[in-house]
């Protein structure tokens, strides 16, 4: 996005990821404030950055998402403040703006999964799901599925079984078509379009999403009323 303006799709409030450049977990934040020359933005300071040891000077990336755009910023960290309320500052310095063809909110989430050829096998892979929505899910391999399960590479539907473990007691089981691919720090990210799933796991998947969406809603109203009550742009 050339010339870009953060006030052209976000607004003090709004929900936005954080993520910091030495780790993989995606944090959820508040927008406590965009600066007048609209290139940097104040976000809530979690504890999750404290335990990554978050410097001035660190790159971090931000995703936003709306029913018809996603955005993805990437900034350096320029001012840390430590005072109710807590932020950090970050200047963005790239932007980018895709189409959301995505029917359905995915929730950024990290659980421990087996992924096999098929239902009933015996020998799977280990996955971690990074990201899950009504009807697709994303996961993390450290090598390649097609390879250590043995399945065609030009295989037109390569439909695999996943096993995700949502806490001890409770799975999320169902079959999915890995609809695309591609590599990073960690291994290889494949998206998954869920295909077939039975009506025991559906009400888990609905439940589980369910919780995930009351937790964003509290986290929003916990948070969002009083920092744009304190936020220096109402002063």
């Amino acid at each position: 996005m050339n010339n870009f303006k953060l006030r052209g799709f976000l607004a003090e409030g709004a929900i936005i990821r954080t993520k910091h450049c030495n780790s993989s977990n995606w944090v959820t934040n508040v927008v406590y404030g965009i600066n007048d020359d609209c290139i940097e933005i104040d976000i809530g300071l979690e504890k999750n950055y404290i335990e990554n040891i978050i410097m001035v000077g660190d790159t971090m990336k931000c995703k936003y998402s709306t029913d018809e755009y996603e955005f993805t910023l990437i900034g350096w960290v320029t001012r840390i403040k430590l005072e109710d309320p807590q932020s950090i500052t970050i200047k963005v310095h790239d932007a980018r703006q895709f189409k959301n063809h995505r029917n359905n909110y995915r929730y950024d989430i990290y659980l421990c999964s087996v992924i096999r050829k098929k239902k009933g096998d015996s020998n799977g892979i280990f996955a971690i799901m990074v990201n899950l929505s009504r009807n697709g899910a994303a996961f993390i391999v450290k090598e390649e599925i097609e390879g250590q399960l043995g399945l065609e590479e030009n295989q037109e539907e390569k439909i695999c079984y996943f096993d995700v473990h949502i806490s001890p007691k409770k799975q999320l089981c169902f079959e999915g078509i890995i609809r695309r691919k591609n590599s990073n720090s960690k291994g290889f990210e494949y998206g998954v379009e869920i295909v077939d799933i039975d009506i025991d796991n559906e009400k888990n998947l609905n439940e589980f999403l369910d919780e995930l969406e009351k937790k964003d809603k509290e986290f929003y109203n916990k948070r969002s009323s009083f920092w744009s009550k304190n936020s220096k742009y109402n002063k």
